[in-house]
């Protein structure tokens, strides 16, 4: 088999597409990885973020009641 102007040419182009469909793959497997990983840290600190939020809410309600209570404790004096 000779190698011909015409095929070393294709060889050459396909070797190319070859060399940026790796360099794309390997790129874009990187970033997905990446992404991946964001989006669980952010939904970790979300979780967190609502138990946070949750035991707030508990406390300005055990305070709002407590208010209420002096509030009324104050009046029927």
């Amino acid at each position: 088999m000779d190698l011909t102007p015409d095929l070393i040419k294709v060889l050459a182009n396909g070797g190319i597409a070859v060399i940026i469909f790796v360099i794309w793959f390997v790129t874009y497997k990187t970033q997905s990885k990446s992404y991946t990983d964001l989006v669980e840290r952010l939904f970790k600190q979300i979780e967190q973020d609502l138990k946070y939020k949750e035991l707030l809410i508990g406390i300005l309600t055990r305070l709002e009641t407590k208010i209420d209570i002096h509030e009324r404790r104050n009046r029927n004096e």
